[in-house]
């Protein structure tokens, strides 16, 4: 009778064993599988950031890749540009104007420039609608004298300089197979194109250069 209680006992107690090892594997899995779970999460949310900061970055530069003309209107003594009009108030000076609402006067004077006259152009992004760049080009009496720059955002003067090297021969070279621009981190950079470079025109050694461009870079308080 004891000897048969003592082998019940014992088959439980051997079983019980099996259950408990059994409980503990499983659990052991299950904290792995967890585990595994946890470092593929973590790992999802790092590429995550990792693609919003680029994203982030590729934002921050922007490219004006849309290049209109000003039209000469001789009646009305302007260069017009769909809702933007330069308007002479005397040789050497405009009032610029956008819908009709003045945005500051250009004033050339300075440069005592007696040539021919200007061709104007707008360039805008494609990426950022607010940022339009106008350059007035100074015709000479071969090829181009200077450029002058004015920065709009919206309706609101950012900044007016001028760009005095490099310049093309205005003649032979189109303005948007010499210069191309794009603002980065607050500044704008102007890569000019350096076999479309004039010969009569000389490039600071201080402008930083490539094999292919000089550049003009300029910041900006937007």
């Amino acid at each position: 009778m004891k000897n048969c209680m003592y082998k019940t006992f014992l088959k439980s107690f051997i079983l019980f064993g099996i259950i408990v090892n059994g409980c503990k594997q499983e659990n052991q899995s299950y904290s792995k599988k967890n585990e595994v779970i946890i470092k593929l999460d973590d790992s999802t949310k790092v590429s995550s950031i990792a693609e919003k900061k680029d994203s982030i970055h590729v934002k921050k530069e922007i490219s004006f890749d849309i290049i209109h003309s000003f039209k000469e209107d001789a009646s009305e003594k302007s260069y017009i540009c769909f809702d933007t009009r330069l308007t002479y108030k005397t040789d050497n000076s405009f009032m610029l104007t956008k819908k009709d609402f003045g945005i500051t006067d250009v004033d050339l004077s300075g440069t005592n420039y007696e040539g021919p006259g200007f061709s104007i152009y707008s360039y805008e992004s494609s990426m950022n609608k607010d940022i339009e760049i106008i350059i007035i080009e100074a015709l000479a009496d071969i090829g181009t004298n200077w450029y002058y720059l004015i920065i709009l955002n919206k309706n609101d003067l950012v900044d007016k300089f001028y760009i005095k090297e490099p310049r093309s021969n205005s003649e032979i070279t189109q303005i948007k197979d010499f210069l191309s621009i794009f603002l980065s981190n607050g500044t704008l950079v102007f890569k000019f194109k350096k076999d479309k470079i004039a010969k009569y025109s000389t490039a600071s050694p201080d402008l930083k250069s490539d094999l292919k461009y000089v550049y003009v870079e300029k910041k900006l308080n937007l």
